[in-house]
């Protein structure tokens, strides 16, 4: 039986957003016309990506319909590609790329089934807690159940995270890692894994709260700062979406290599 595979936290942590800042331009290459793209759907639907910061001519009358779907797409699009850079340093020769095809279908398939899979567990833990809470009278079946199915929810993806290497997998056309052997490889490392991912996500998050108070400050509505917003906002998405696949494509690296050297040890 192969020894668990410990992934070092802090070390891949800091080679994940190294290789993004050392390798910036690979970035703006890979995401600038997706960029493009999604901030003339957000325009074109009164940005709607301006309403979290408070913009009182923001568009809050549910036409999210295309900016959404783009930042959907173009996230995939970019994950997928980053991961591909990150693993194969590929190099771009012009700032305008947009990929779209086979691979970032599956990866959408498989983040479905995932969050399928997620949602369901979820609301079991929130139907059967609640239930037995109302039993208690400890609040009513409702209140109770959508409170465990929230804090069920957050274990359930600490749990699932376990299947990260699919994604990357798919990125690579590995069809060697299914979402069980995934699990199986990654066994203790739930905390790295949930824990990576949120680290990766945390410099977004302040430059987004930084970014909205600025806008919110100004407070203009001038079409063309809204326009210079818009795109500042998507592209931080963006970034944070290369962000998580770097840390995707290392951790990724590190596990093949391990359970590939424990392989070769056992035929040996």
């Amino acid at each position: 039986m192969m020894n668990e595979i410990n992934l070092p936290f802090g070390e891949t942590i800091k080679r994940s957003f190294s290789f993004v800042l050392n390798h910036f331009e690979g970035f703006v290459k890979i995401s600038l016309l997706w960029g493009l793209i999604i901030t003339a759907f957000d325009a074109i639907e009164g940005f709607p990506s301006l309403c979290p910061t408070g913009a009182e001519n923001c568009a809050a009358d549910n036409k999210f319909s295309l900016y959404i779907l783009s930042m959907f797409l173009g996230g995939i699009s970019v994950a997928v590609s980053y991961i591909k850079y990150v693993i194969e340093r590929k190099e771009y020769t012009n700032f305008f790329n947009l990929q779209f095809g086979k691979r970032e279908l599956r990866y959408i398939w498989a983040l479905l089934k995932l969050i399928f899979a997620c949602i369901m567990l979820s609301l079991i833990i929130g139907l059967v807690f609640g239930g037995v809470a109302t039993i208690f009278g400890l609040g009513t079946l409702k209140q109770t159940s959508m409170l465990m199915g929230m804090i069920g929810f957050f274990f359930v993806g600490m749990f699932f995270s376990r299947y990260f290497l699919v994604f990357p997998a798919i990125a690579q056309d590995n069809f060697e890692i299914t979402f069980k052997k995934s699990f199986r490889i990654t066994k203790g490392n739930i905390n790295s894994i949930f824990w990576g991912m949120v680290v990766m996500s945390l410099p977004i998050t302040i430059l987004n709260i930084i970014f909205a108070s600025l806008y919110y400050a100004i407070g203009s509505e001038s079409w063309i700062i809204n326009c210079l917003f818009s795109f500042i906002l998507v592209m931080t998405s963006l970034l944070n979406d290369a962000l998580k696949a770097s840390f995707f494509a290392h951790a990724y690296q590190y596990f093949l290599y391990f359970e590939q050297k424990a392989a070769q040890e056992v035929q040996a």
